[in-house]
C-alpha cells in the first residue's frame, strides 16, 4: 500500500485542529485560530518517525502525553491550573470519541473492503472521509443535540437554592442551571444570572423601581439619567442579548454584593456576577425564578 506523506500530514493536521476546536466549543474557551494552527501542527510531530527513527519515541505513551499537553497549552494559553486540567481531559475525551466513532463507522460499512485515500492508524487503513464524518457528527452533537438532551434530563435535578445578598437585604430563591444562558456583562465580562424582576424590585429605591418596570429599550436614557449621580451608577449594567424574534435586545442588570449557590453538596459564594432583570415569568409552575450561567459552578 502506498502512503503519501503530504496527504497523511494534511489529514492529521485537520483532525488535530478539529479536536482542539471541539474542546473550545464544549468548554467555551477563548482561543484564536492561529493558536489552533500551531497546536495542530505540533500534533503532527509523530510523523517525524517517517524520516527519523528517533521520532518513534513520540509514539510512546509518555511522548504522546507530552505532545498533547503542549498542544493544549499552545491552543488555549493562558489557563489556570483547573482550566488546563479540564481542557486536557476534554481533549482526550474528544480524541477518543473521534477515533472510536471512526472505527465503528468503518467496521459498520465493511471491514473487508479496500479503500483508497486512507489513513494508516496502527496498521489499520481508515478512510479519511470517515474521520471527517465522525468529527462532523461530534460537532453537531455537542453544538445542537447535547444542550437539548441536557435540559430534558437535568431540568429537575439542576434546580438549586440561591441567595442574593445586597447591603443588609437578602433573598432566597430557586434557580435553574441553564446551559443556554451564556450571557456576560460587556463591561466586566462577569457571567449574568437572569432573575425575575418581581424578585429584585425591593432592592431598588422607588424612583428607579418605577423606571425598571418598563422594558429597557423604552426608557434606557431615563434609567441612565436617574442613576448617573447616585450610588447605583457603579451597580447598574446594560446587557445586550439576542433571542428568538429579538436580534438586538437590551436587558438592565445590576451587580449584587454576593450570590450564594448550593449545588452538589458544595456552597459557591460568588462576587463576580451580574443579575439580569427579566420582566416576565421564567417558570409557569413557579419552580424556579432565575437562570444560572453554568460557568459560575466551574472551579
Amino acid at each position: 500500500m502506498v502512503i503519501y506523506f503530504d496527504v497523511v500530514f494534511i489529514i492529521n493536521f485537520l483532525m488535530n485542529f478539529t479536536i482542539l476546536w471541539l474542546v473550545k466549543l464544549i468548554l467555551k474557551l477563548n482561543a484564536g485560530n492561529l493558536r489552533f494552527v500551531a497546536g495542530a501542527l505540533l500534533g503532527n510531530l509523530f510523523l517525524l518517525e517517517v524520516f527519523f527513527p528517533t521520532g518513534a519515541l513520540l509514539q510512546t505513551i509518555p511522548g504522546k502525553i507530552i505532545v498533547s499537553i503542549l498542544m493544549v497549552l499552545i491552543a488555549f494559553y493562558p489557563l489556570s491550573f483547573s482550566e488546563f486540567i479540564k481542557a486536557l481531559g476534554f481533549f482526550y475525551f474528544v480524541s477518543f470519541m473521534v477515533g472510536g466513532g471512526a472505527f465503528a463507522l468503518f467496521y459498520l460499512i465493511n471491514a473487508e473492503r479496500a479503500f483508497t485515500g486512507s489513513l494508516l492508524v496502527n496498521n489499520i487503513s481508515v478512510p479519511w472521509w470517515i474521520l471527517l464524518v465522525s468529527s462532523a457528527f461530534l460537532f453537531v452533537f455537542f453544538k445542537f443535540m447535547w444542550p437539548l438532551i441536557y435540559r430534558i434530563l437535568s431540568r429537575d435535578s439542576f434546580i438549586v437554592p440561591m441567595t442574593i445578598l445586597f447591603g443588609e437585604r437578602q433573598f432566597k430563591i430557586k434557580a435553574l442551571i441553564d446551559t443556554g444562558n451564556d450571557l456576560r456583562d460587556p463591561i466586566s465580562n462577569y457571567p449574568v444570572i437572569i432573575v425575575e424582576f418581581s424578585v429584585l424590585e425591593d432592592f431598588f429605591p422607588q424612583e428607579i423601581r418605577t423606571l425598571m418596570m418598563k422594558e429597557p429599550g423604552e426608557n434606557l436614557e431615563d434609567i441612565t439619567r436617574a442613576v448617573s449621580n447616585s450610588y447605583w451608577a457603579a451597580r447598574i449594567r446594560i446587557i445586550p442579548f439576542s433571542s428568538i424574534g429579538k436580534n438586538k435586545g437590551l436587558m438592565v442588570g445590576f451587580k449584587p454584593d454576593r450570590v450564594i449557590i448550593n449545588f452538589d453538596n458544595k456552597v459557591y459564594e460568588i462576587k463576580n456576577a451580574v443579575l439580569g432583570i427579566y420582566h416576565k415569568v421564567l417558570s409557569p409552575q413557579g419552580t424556579y425564578r432565575a437562570l444560572l450561567n453554568p460557568e459560575l459552578l466551574i472551579g
